[in-house]
């Protein structure tokens, strides 16, 4: 973490100007209404400074192998995408976030920002969203967390991975006392954002991932440290479950509910409605299943479904946002190919990390590549600009990071 003197003040606070979208990222976009919009205009400030300021810096971070092959991915990806849009009509949102994280990744002098400061960062997101759950449900009486600045399923899916990456900076990283609380804290704070944000399948994707991490991180841990972990792991869910008092019984009352409505044929339960998505998208894939119909090729669709009893009324204009699932949603608008080229973009980092066998921050990028895999099994995480700023500033930093993981973790 930073500690201020008057000797290295100037460089400390140019830092904090530099990771300004990061820590923005972090504590605000997921918090604040209209977080992402400041996000959208913090990022061209910084890297504007970044052009002039540290002239050439934007060649050796190219000449990193594995950002330089992450930097073509999203070149792909932008071309793809501004052409969906130009031809097919599709929003930009996605092409223009790519096109904003990659200049702040290439612009920003990543080499003199440690990677403890990154962590810290995370953490300290992780804290504060977790306080702004409690904040949002128990004063401001929202219902769920996230609803304030976001949607609770993006959000859920972002306390997700701040769980995971808290828990990794605690097994993997040689740190002190200090920053082992703070990674502790970070646990807690986001492991209370997904409670009240009452969303279904965010744990789902943290179990199944937590079991796929469970064996590499117990190998490395100490067993000081798995004594550790476990009391304030067991003092952590009781507390949880404290926290939530009744609300797991109601949600499981909610989905038997659900459940049993639709047995009645009553398919206009929240459950009910993606069902009818997903059958209505995967009838509109066969038709075209290489370069998908596009957004108004399958909104004429539905709107004949609807009219020939295929689709209910009420569940119909919901898929004028999406399916409420990444993978029939990225197939009907872009077929196979854009699901192809989305996924590849999604797993590189990790492979990348592979190659360069850094095997830490490798499990760390599939860690998270898995949260938003499962997570979009339910919901369309990418449709959120939220999650595509976040989860390509955090591939990316992995990435230009690579080498330092030596320093910062044991070996």
């Amino acid at each position: 973490m930073f500690s201020f003197n008057k000797n290295t003040f100037p460089t400390q606070l140019e830092t904090l100007f530099l990771l300004s979208p990061v820590i923005w990222l972090m504590v605000g976009v997921f918090n604040v209404p209209d977080g992402k919009s400041a996000l959208s205009r913090l990022i061209p400030v910084v890297a504007v400074y970044c052009l002039f300021r540290f002239k050439g810096e934007w060649r050796k971070n190219l000449a990193q192998p594995g950002f330089k092959t992450f930097s073509q991915a999203n070149a792909i990806l932008f071309v793809l995408f501004s052409l969906q849009h130009l031809l097919d009509g599709e929003t930009f949102s996605f092409a223009r976030t790519l096109l904003l994280v990659q200049l702040y990744l290439t612009l920003l002098p990543w080499r003199n920002i440690k990677l403890h400061h990154l962590s810290a960062i995370t953490a300290l997101g992780a804290i504060l969203t977790g306080a702004g759950s409690v904040y949002e449900v128990m004063v401001l009486h929202t219902g769920r967390a996230g609803a304030l600045a976001s949607n609770p399923i993006p959000y859920a899916t972002f306390a997700s991975v701040l769980l995971i990456s808290c828990l990794f900076f605690l097994f993997t990283f040689n740190t002190g006392k200090r920053l082992g609380a703070l990674y502790f804290a970070g646990v807690v704070g986001a492991t209370t954002a997904i409670i009240f944000s009452g969303t279904r399948g965010a744990w789902l994707a943290v179990i199944l991932t937590l079991l796929m991490l469970i064996v590499p991180l117990v190998r490395r841990a100490t067993p000081k440290a798995l004594l550790t972990t476990l009391v304030a792991g067991s003092l952590l869910a009781s507390g949880s479950l404290y926290a939530l008092g009744n609300k797991l019984e109601i949600r499981y009352q909610q989905t038997s509910a659900e459940f049993a409505s639709i047995a009645s044929n009553n398919m206009n339960t929240s459950i009910g409605i993606r069902l009818q998505l997903w059958q209505r998208g995967w009838s509109y894939i066969m038709q075209s299943p290489l370069l998908g119909t596009g957004t108004a090729g399958y909104l004429k669709k539905i709107e004949q479904d609807k009219n020939a009893g295929l689709i209910t009324p009420i569940a119909a204009p919901v898929s004028g946002s999406h399916f409420h699932n990444q993978y029939i949603d990225t197939l009907v608008r872009t077929g196979a190919l854009g699901l192809v080229v989305l996924l590849t973009w999604m797993l590189l980092p990790a492979w990348l990390l592979h190659k360069h066998k850094n095997r830490k921050l490798r499990n760390g990028a599939l860690a998270s590549a898995t949260i938003v895999l499962i997570a979009g099994l339910t919901d369309v995480p990418f449709h959120h600009t939220h999650i595509i700023y976040f989860y390509s500033i955090l591939m990316g930093i992995m990435l230009l990071k690579a080498d330092e993981n030596n320093v910062m973790c044991d070996t």
